[in-house]
């Protein structure tokens, strides 16, 4: 579904005939992917121009796309080879490759502005952090390392920071941080649940799913974490929201 940022009721955007979920705007903001489990298998979609496309074709669980800033590639994660890995491949579906290759769980990839890295999770050192990586999958270091649970991490525009939730303080928080791991802030209260964040592209916004209304609803705060308010009142249908690169004007 979609939503304008300023307010009103979300509308459908692709055929609502099975559960989708994680989308991804292209970042001329033209196409759109998501993970669905439309035919049977749950695979990794594209909506463009009114037309809705399969891209990754694997008889197994594909999710969790992300775009190169170029929109030449695709970066998403798959239990096609028993455990969760992450792959990559051209936007149109082809030249598949194996990004990382070892026994842990690796998800949820998000490619930084700039191109030169791959944010995604792991618990490949026994608890789920947040590791970065190459784009052909080299050079993999941990940017968290805390035994609390790391979720789903996210860029900001300009690949200065790093928005993720994490429960190192109690309830999952929605945190911030520089691409090396320091200048960690927490956002949002201790009081209710917030995860799966994303920016929007001035860079002034950050749209999160919360729970402090009783229910997992869209929320939107400015990036330091002060004027959060409600967007959805969908009574917890609410998750993986992405924000589109272009802003609506304001109201």
């Amino acid at each position: 579904m979609i939503i304008d940022p300023n307010g009103g009721e979300p509308e459908p955007v692709s055929p609502a005939d099975s559960f989708d979920e994680s989308p991804a705007w292209s970042p001329d903001g033209f196409a759109l992917l998501f993970g669905s489990g439309r035919d049977g298998h749950f695979g990794i979609y594209s909506w463009e121009g009114g037309k809705l496309g399969k891209i990754a074709m694997a008889q197994y669980r594909d999710c969790g796309p992300s775009w190169s800033p170029d929109s030449r590639r695709i970066v998403f994660m798959s239990n096609r080879d028993d455990s969760w890995q992450i792959y990559s491949m051209a936007s149109n579906g082809r030249d598949e490759k194996r990004l990382t290759k070892n026994p842990s769980s690796d998800t949820w990839p998000a490619w930084s502005p700039d191109g030169a890295s791959i944010l995604f999770l792991s618990d490949r050192g026994g608890q789920q952090d947040v590791y970065t990586m190459k784009p052909d999958g080299s050079e993999v270091k941990p940017v968290t390392n805390d035994r609390a649970w790391d979720g789903r991490p996210a860029w900001s525009p300009d690949g200065k920071w790093i928005a993720w939730p994490s429960a190192r303080e109690g309830k999952p928080a929605i945190f911030v941080m520089d691409p090396a791991g320091k200048n960690v802030r927490r956002l949002t209260p201790l009081d209710s649940e917030a995860d799966e964040p994303s920016w929007s592209p001035d860079g002034k916004k950050i749209v999160f799913v919360s729970n402090r209304n009783g229910f997992r609803e869209l929320w939107i705060m400015n990036a330091d974490g002060t004027a959060p308010r409600i967007l959805t009142h969908l009574n917890g249908m609410v998750h993986t929201p992405s924000w589109s690169p272009f802003l609506p004007p304001a109201k």
